[in-house]
């Protein structure tokens, strides 16, 4: 079985996947949630299927029993006879586009978000424990943006790298590292899977130096408590530095949260492009291992951003990678 579109209005879900033209999706890293794009074939013929479809209703991408994302339909767009167009976002859509003030006296991080959540009805699959402290007023900001600054608090305190996603309408907040994925693809029912990264097509590499930090100077009460840095990155390209201001209880964590800012910007930033066979577990903040010759695109890879498209019922995928 292939990939199916599901509307769902009320407690009713019909395929709609005859009347669809053509089927988008994808994740970046920067933004929270997945965005769905598919259109629908105009016709003003009385024997032609109605349109279904309406702002505010949930629409279901599947393939098989396996559930990629579900989303709210924002945008329709008509024009002419053209096919009518539709964008829809999953349920992040209420977190990026509400605004909130919160105030949250030394209670962790994990419990902070998951107060947000309940006051938003974002119901929650799983979060890892995020055992940092957060004792700080956000005031009138975006609510995912708050979620995103708890998250790097809590990453900057602890070292850890976390990725947040939806899936099923629920929000994952998981170690990324616990995320490493194999995708794989098959050429006809019959045959055996493939791994995806045995067909890599149109890779790039860019090496930057740009986003390097190989200082790190951490202040408290406007003066400097430390300043810890990677000397031979140092020597090598020059002093790149940050300063991280922290309040009094955080100042005896300041060594551990300095060194953990280095372990996360002193390198050199590798961008990577490439385009694979798809598989639906391919998001945006998951790892991937890549081996290819050519431009030397080996090791483990962040996905910063992945777009699936199906076009003749063939499933393909441009993704933008970050060496981890």
């Amino acid at each position: 079985m292939g990939h199916e579109l599901w509307l769902v209005k009320g407690g009713t879900m019909t395929n709609i996947t005859p009347i669809i033209g053509s089927i988008s999706w994808k994740s970046n890293i920067d933004e929270l949630g997945d965005q769905i794009d598919f259109d629908i074939a105009y016709n003003d013929s009385r024997f032609h299927p109605k349109n279904p479809c309406d702002l505010g209703d949930m629409v279901i991408l599947k393939n098989g029993d396996y559930e990629i994302t579900r989303s709210i339909i924002v945008d329709e767009t008509k024009q002419g006879r053209d096919p009518i167009t539709y964008t829809s976002y999953d349920f992040a859509f209420y977190l990026n586009k509400s605004n909130a003030v919160y105030q949250f006296n030394k209670i962790t991080a994990d419990q902070a978000i998951k107060k947000i959540c309940k006051d938003f009805n974002v119901p929650i699959g799983k979060i890892v424990s995020m055992p940092t402290k957060i004792n700080k007023i956000f005031n009138d900001k975006k609510v995912s943006d708050i979620i995103k600054e708890i998250i790097g608090m809590a990453e900057q305190k602890q070292g850890i790298k976390y990725l947040m996603e939806m899936r099923q309408g629920k929000l994952f907040i998981e170690k990324q590292s616990d995320l490493i994925i194999k995708g794989t693809f098959k050429l006809a029912k019959n045959l055996s899977e493939v791994d995806v990264t045995a067909a890599i097509s149109n890779p790039s590499k860019k090496r930057s130096i740009t986003d390097m930090i190989n200082s790190i100077q951490i202040v408290s009460n406007d003066k400097l408590i430390l300043t810890k840095e990677n000397s031979s990155l140092v020597n090598k390209y020059g002093k790149l530095q940050k300063v991280v201001s922290l309040d009094q209880d955080e100042k005896r964590s300041a060594s551990q949260i300095a060194q953990n800012e280095l372990k996360q910007l002193a390198k050199i930033v590798e961008e990577t492009s490439i385009e694979l066979l798809g598989d639906d577990r391919v998001k945006s903040g998951r790892l991937l291992q890549l081996k290819e010759p050519i431009t030397g695109i080996v090791g483990t890879y962040l996905i910063k951003d992945v777009g699936h498209t199906i076009s003749g019922g063939f499933h393909k995928m441009s993704l933008g990678l970050e060496v981890k």
